[in-house]
């Protein structure tokens, strides 16, 4: 593929789906025009022409029709996926946790306690409903395009910045931006109960994890969450299991798994304090208390785990599938 099918298909890329191929046929012939004009198709001619059109998305911008719309159809789909992703994995969780927690605390009132987890998967599923929405409004008015919203160009544009060809994403935009959003979503659900009692100076809350982990365990959970959501924002950039970021998932889900292990072997997860604010007479179906607890905590334990050696053995297999492919890049010549 030479630089002007290159150019024009980066151009192309940019564009809506119904006047695409008019629009790239169009562009195509203002710039055999201009090449007739400077007398030549050499390389260096070229180039140049190119570079005086500028950046494909520049250009594209000029042809586009003005946007109508909230999230348009290059970021549409993306909504779609990142939305349903996150609302199947919370909510579902969301809502038994308040099941089991409004049983241990209240009466053993199913349909009461059915009627809150409702609620309360109803309440939280706007809540993310809403901030997912906010967010992809504003990728769609940052002119950005999936794939792109990460990446920052040099002020001058110039044909080096060509994509070699339009690959085949292995990660989906839409698989990245849910993990993202859990990873946020995570630290958000440990750090804020502990921020909202600092500002409101009620010290004395009683949290739903054990405290005591904050001198070591939590701490050290944070940066690992951290990393992962570093390591995610990788794989909304690169979107194919490269040798690094395969072995970068691998160290990741590796220590994630220590981590883990050892902490329900050696820690008690959940807060005793808040263990005591439960009435054991009223969970006497549920067992006991402190036997629920642990065997909670080891369940949950048990499922990340399986999801972490699924992500990792996933990551390894697509890594070599990518590797099995044929090489489909044309080199590039050097420009200058």
């Amino acid at each position: 593929m030479n630089l002007i099918d290159r150019y024009i298909a980066e151009v192309g890329r940019h564009l809506p789906e119904k006047n695409r191929t008019d629009i790239e046929a169009e562009i195509r012939s203002m710039v055999e025009d201009m090449l007739e004009e400077r007398g030549g198709h050499d390389e260096k001619v070229i180039v140049e022409t190119l570079e005086e059109l500028g950046d494909p998305k520049s250009l594209a911008a000029k042809y586009a029709p003005p946007k109508r719309y909230l999230i348009g159809p290059g970021w549409y789909e993306v909504y779609l996926q990142t939305l349903q992703r996150v609302l199947y994995i919370v909510l579902p969780i969301f809502a038994a946790v308040t099941f089991i927690l409004t049983l241990a605390k209240e009466p053993l009132d199913f349909v009461d306690a059915l009627g809150n987890a409702f609620g309360g998967a109803f309440e939280v599923g706007l809540q993310i409903f809403f901030w997912i929405t906010v967010v992809f409004i504003l990728l769609e008015r940052s002119d950005e395009v999936p794939g792109e919203a990460i990446e920052r160009h040099p002020q001058k544009w110039t044909v080096a910045q060509l994509p070699e060809f339009a690959g085949k994403r292995q990660i989906s935009v839409g698989e990245a931006m849910t993990d993202i959003i859990m990873d946020l979503f995570v630290l958000l659900w440990v750090v804020m109960p502990v921020v909202q009692s600092w500002l409101q100076g009620d010290l004395d809350n009683v949290l739903f994890i054990n405290p005591e982990l904050w001198n070591v365990w939590l701490p050290v959970f944070l940066v690992l969450m951290v990393l992962n959501l570093i390591h995610d924002v990788f794989k909304l950039k690169i979107g194919k299991w490269t040798p690094a970021l395969t072995a970068t998932n691998v160290i990741l889900c590796l220590g994630s798994i220590i981590y883990i292990v050892a902490l329900v072997t050696t820690q008690q997860v959940i807060n005793p304090e808040f263990l005591r604010t439960l009435d054991p007479e009223q969970i006497a179906r549920l067992r006991d208390v402190s036997t629920w607890s642990v065997w909670s905590v080891n369940i949950t334990a048990a499922i990340i785990v399986g999801i972490l050696i699924w992500d990792m053995v996933n990551s390894i297999r697509m890594a070599r599938k990518l590797n099995e492919q044929p090489e489909l890049v044309v080199a590039n010549k050097n420009v200058s």
